[in-house]
């Protein structure tokens, strides 16, 4: 690859040339093998957040309140009202409701499920043009579990809101707010005696699930009768018997969940975030030979070889480190080579999984 600066070239380039060959970008980057827990690699099928919903009122506002007097916000509050036995004549009674607001109230339950009793942070949001829900009070509210046919409720939320970003103050938090009704159980069994792992997006791969099925199979091989019990159903699932002498699952799992894995055989994969400035290659990423013109740089990727030269012509080591480092010595912005990474994505040369966050 060789880059060079157009005739306007605004970066100090003039000074630094460089040549690469074939690019097997993070190829002369390989790390000592590093290990990894099954536990931080998958999920165990059945295992999912579980997101809640409601409506609310939130009092206490200071005239910062939904605007209509006579609107969906005031029919719903004389509602409430009824049913605390307070009911009203008419609606018109509520002339002033500037102090109130109709929310939508969100939680979340973690995929491992949660008992009756235990407690949820949750979101509030404003749903009727309230300018700031700041100093209001959550009366308390049901919850249900969203998207399901029965109304079934699952817990109450109240509680004094906390509106955490001053630009966006008709959204707020209320932590631990939300009290469970029901337990929340997962079920992780797809038969009595089965369940299935699922990868992660960031390990998904044919070569690490098969690394999977290999190291439950050798750790669980002599208590199933010299049975393999794991197998690998895809790139992204690995389905797992569980053996008869374990009646508990429970006590499978956590020595399931605790064996370690070879993490060699993650996918080649470039993570890229123009945000935050920051690139992330994993695995062996290759590109093929291309000529790029990325604003102020001539980019020509050709075989056999990366190559590194300054100058004088003098070679410098073939490390991907090295390249950054002398790029970063040309000043040129991140953003630039995230730019030329992008470009070689969509141009079919860059031989990985791109991710842009």
């Amino acid at each position: 690859m060789t880059m060079r600066p157009n005739r306007h070239n605004s970066f100090a380039v003039r000074s630094v040339a460089l040549a690469l060959a074939c690019a097997a970008l993070g190829s002369q980057l390989r790390p000592a093998q590093a290990v990894t827990r099954i536990s931080n690699v998958c999920t165990i099928d059945g295992q999912m957040p579980l997101t809640l919903r409601g409506l609310g009122f939130v009092v206490g506002l200071n005239a910062t309140g939904d605007p209509d007097q006579t609107g969906p916000t005031a029919r719903a509050f004389a509602a409430f009202l009824k049913l605390s036995n307070n009911p009203l004549l008419d609606v018109n009674e509520l002339s002033n409701l500037g102090g109130v607001a109709a929310v939508e109230i969100t939680a979340t339950i973690p995929r491992t499920g949660i008992s009756r009793g235990q407690q949820l942070d949750c979101r509030v949001s404003a749903l009727f043009g309230a300018k700031s829900l700041a100093g209001g009070h959550l009366i308390s509210s049901p919850v249900e579990q969203a998207g399901i046919a029965d109304d079934t409720v699952i817990g109450l939320a109240s509680g004094r809101l906390i509106v955490e970003d001053l630009a966006s103050p008709t959204n707020a938090r209320i932590p631990f707010g939300l009290v469970m009704e029901q337990t929340v159980d997962m079920n992780i069994l797809r038969k009595p005696n089965q369940i299935r792992l699922l990868l992660n997006r960031q390990y998904a791969g044919y070569e690490m699930a098969r690394e999977i099925e290999r190291a439950i199979n050798t750790r669980f091989y002599l208590e199933a009768n010299n049975v393999n019990i794991a197998r690998a159903a895809s790139a992204v699932a690995v389905d797992v018997i569980i053996p008869e002498q374990y009646d508990n699952h429970i006590e499978f799992l956590g020595l399931l969940t605790e064996i370690t894995l070879k993490e060699a055989a993650t996918t080649a994969r470039v993570v890229v975030n123009a945000g935050q400035g920051t690139i992330i290659v994993t695995g062996d990423v290759e590109i093929s030979p291309a000529i790029i013109a990325h604003k102020n740089l001539n980019v020509e990727i050709t075989n056999p070889f990366v190559e590194l030269r300054n100058q004088t012509g003098e070679q410098t080591p073939q490390q991907l480190a090295d390249l950054v480092n002398g790029l970063n010595q040309l000043k040129v912005p991140t953003n630039d080579i995230i730019g030329i990474l992008r470009e070689l994505h969509f141009s079919g040369r860059l031989h990985a999984e791109f991710i842009e966050r």
